[in-house]
């Protein structure tokens, strides 16, 4: 039985893939989609039909992350609770599986102290938060076998998945220890039309964090703290950022007066839900934001 990922959306393929044997498919959340990749994020609908036809899922969560600069703590954050409330309010993920954590480029030691890891504390951090200090999500991290060792060893991750290079440090090594959950296979392929990889399971460490959902299941709705209603002040509007930063990419923009609602405030930068409705939109500057 393969396992395959993908960036595609694959919910017209199914029939195809199950004919030719695929029955856990790895799927991506993220913040946005690219113009590349606009069926990178796994919405619901997929998730249901592939859950409805006996599959498995598997996630992970990947905005680039192929280079040192996209790895601080800060960002870290904002990827473990973007991830973590589009896996419990959007997809309704069941508890105890998992969510994996791209570092898509051979980090070496140095980087990895320096970068991979606060980033994994980050991602830590905010499991904790979202979750109120008991998170119903494990952590995984796809990358090196230095990568995925390392982190392990420091108890920021519970699962670990190869990247397919043979090059990258360690990962030679973690395959003939069969020290891995998942292991990536080159080359990358064409499936039933749509661009996937191969990924090979560990016999010995069976459970990686796959899950399935009811495939008749309304959109979440969950109980969520709604938030106090702010203005912006900003003259000429207030920009939204992915994450707490000015570092993180621009998504949008709030126009001048908008109410929005705010759900919490930290170091200058509030986590803004325009519609009320729980799910977090962004990260706007503090400064410019009036509570009313």
């Amino acid at each position: 039985m393969s396992i395959i990922d993908t960036p595609f959306n694959t919910e017209s393929r199914i029939p195809c893939l199950l004919s030719q044997g695929v029955r856990t498919v790895i799927r991506y959340y993220n913040f946005s989609n690219s113009r590349t990749l606009p069926q990178k994020r796994m919405e619901l609908a997929e998730a249901q039909a592939l859950a409805g036809h006996g599959m498995q899922i598997a996630a992970v969560f990947q905005q680039r992350q192929n280079q040192l600069t996209d790895f601080t703590e800060s960002q870290g954050v904002a990827a473990g609770r973007r991830a973590y409330s589009y896996a419990q309010n959007n997809i309704a993920q069941p508890t105890r599986s998992a969510i994996y954590f791209s570092v898509d480029f051979d980090a070496s030691n140095n980087e990895i102290d320096s970068n991979i890891v606060p980033y994994f504390e980050g991602i830590r951090r905010a499991f904790l938060e979202e979750s109120g200090g008991n998170p119903i999500y494990r952590i995984g991290a796809y990358g090196s076998g230095l990568v995925c060792s390392a982190l392990t060893k420091k108890g920021l991750i519970e699962f670990t998945w190869l990247a397919m290079s043979r090059g990258f440090r360690g990962t030679r090594e973690a395959l003939s220890m069969g020290d891995f959950h998942l292991a990536q296979r080159g080359p990358a392929a064409t499936l039933c039309g749509i661009g996937i990889d191969f990924n090979d399971a560990n016999a010995n460490r069976p459970d990686f964090g796959a899950f399935t959902i009811a495939d008749d299941a309304e959109q979440p709705g969950l109980v969520v703290t709604v938030g106090q209603r702010y203005r912006v002040t900003a003259r000429n509007g207030l920009r939204l950022r992915e994450g707490p930063g000015t570092q993180f990419d621009i998504i949008s923009a709030l126009r001048p007066d908008q109410i929005v609602f705010v759900t919490s405030i930290s170091d200058g930068w509030a986590r803004v839900d325009i519609e009320g409705d729980g799910h977090i939109d962004g990260f706007a500057s503090a400064g410019f934001l009036e509570r009313i």
